[in-house]
């Protein structure tokens, strides 16, 4: 007679020690796969970053269609501070760039899933018992880390490279707001040049009403004061353009580019170190140096992961069900053998990365170097230039045409001497202008160039 057991009994199962040695096995596997897979950098450390090495803010996150950062107040003008600002948080493309840092840490959480165990079950037929068996790919355990590492490095390489982008929208939001400020003075400059001329053309043609000067030598003064106007009219062209790119740059296409005026600060003396502390600091301090040091050490730690793949190994649990007898588990595993198939491809393709990314380091050092050594140079080239025009030019050519200006009126002046220097002087004017612009600009680049503020 068969005693069949209640339900709420407990089926029997089948042990034998070598139950034992199945978590023995497994353990050091689940503790090798014991990996994190949160990542340290993210959109704050960025903007830390960035604050430390530029002195700017990020600005907060936001969607593409989330409203945009609140502008300044526009009555009082607009600050190069402000217009870097701007750039920071509403420049379409960086916030474009930004998302990849989403990218990155994505894929360290994809990295660091493991397979879904695979149920396999055949069901009774014949004399056969129902069987089953859960495989699990557990060669992913002893690879998790590597790849999760490797994926780790990947969003620290992303992060230094935002930063680094940062750097470059400020530096090209300061060349920018220098380029409109040299169209300005531009402008300024043309309009007291029509002014000017103007006058000299009136005193011309006065003098041609009294007898006191020929039809003839009215011509050529009323030509320069054209030429005058033709000029302004450029310069005013320049001016829109100049004001049409940045707005462009800063989201803010919708606004009268007119209407904004531009308040530049005045020259403060910046003290700059020595080129040999310029290069040392960009070596030591320039985020997309370190983000390629980053790359070929994530590279190195990908080629690890790699060759951990020429071995497959599966476990399972493999379960009878005898109708007569209680359920029987024994364990198992599969093991891929490496004869064909060695991984070959994917670990000469890593070795190759890994070649060309130290190949690339090399090469973005030297540019780092370029970078610091021109801008350098500019600098030095602009302040001579600056201290030359506006110390030793501009003084002597405006007495000189005050002198000039004052014989012609008199008639002791020809006019031709009166008009080359005054040509002269508003050249003067023009290259002082572009010296300052070409010191300010020269010193954007040197501050990029180095990684930050010095």
């Amino acid at each position: 007679m068969t005693v069949t057991p209640p339900k709420h009994f407990p089926i029997p199962i089948a042990y034998s020690p070598r139950w034992r040695g199945l978590w023995l096995l497994a353990l050091p596997l689940l503790l090798a796969g014991c990996v994190s897979t949160k990542s340290p950098y993210n959109r704050d450390q960025v903007a830390r970053r960035l604050k430390a090495r530029s002195g700017y803010e990020l600005g907060a996150a936001r969607t593409a269609n989330a409203p945009a950062p609140a502008l300044p107040n526009l009555q009082d003008g607009l600050s190069e501070d402000e217009t870097v600002s701007l750039a920071l948080t509403r420049n379409p493309a960086f916030q474009a760039d930004l998302s990849a840092l989403a990218l990155a840490q994505a894929d360290l959480q994809d990295a660091g899933l493991l397979a879904n165990p695979v149920l396999t079950g055949v069901t009774a037929y014949g004399t056969s018992p129902v069987f089953l068996a859960l495989n699990f790919a557990s060669d992913l355990l002893w690879q998790r880390p590597g790849r999760v590492g490797a994926a780790q490095l990947e969003t620290q390489r992303v992060a230094e490279s935002l930063v680094s982008r940062g750097l470059l929208v400020s530096r090209d939001a300061q060349v920018s707001y220098t380029d409109i400020t040299l169209t300005d003075e531009r402008l300024r400059i043309a309009r007291e040049a029509i002014t000017m001329r103007a006058e000299v053309a009136r005193i011309v043609r006065a003098r041609f009403r009294v007898g006191e000067a020929s039809e003839l030598e009215t011509v050529a003064p009323s030509a320069d004061s054209l030429r005058a106007v033709d000029d302004f009219y450029r310069a005013r062209r320049d001016a829109q353009v100049a004001r049409l790119r940045l707005f462009a740059t800063l989201g803010l296409d919708s606004m009268n580019a007119d209407s904004v005026r531009f308040t530049a600060a005045p020259a403060s003396a910046t003290t700059v170190p020595p080129l040999r502390t310029l290069l040392d600091s960009a070596y030591a301090a320039r985020p997309d140096l370190w983000a390629a040091r980053i790359g070929i050490e994530g590279i190195a730690k990908r080629l690890r992961w790699e060759r951990s793949q020429v071995f497959s190994f599966v476990l399972s649990l493999n379960a009878r069900l005898n109708d007569p007898k209680p359920v029987s588990l024994a364990p198992g595993a599969a093991i891929g053998l490496p004869i064909f198939n060695r991984n070959q491809g994917r670990i000469s393709r890593v070795k190759a990365e890994l070649e060309q990314a130290s190949w690339q380091y090399l090469a973005l050092r030297q540019t780092v170097g370029l970078d610091v050594r021109e801008a350098y140079a500019q600098y030095e080239q602009a302040t001579q230039s600056m201290a030359l025009w506006e110390r030793s030019y501009l003084p002597s050519l405006s007495d000189a045409l005050r002198r000039s200006t004052n014989a012609f009126v008199n008639g002791d002046f020809p006019y031709m001497q009166a008009a080359e220097t005054t040509r002269q002087l508003l050249d003067a004017r023009q290259r002082a202008a572009d010296a300052r612009a070409d010191q300010r600009r020269a010193l954007a680049r040197l501050r990029y160039a180095v990684g930050g503020r010095f």
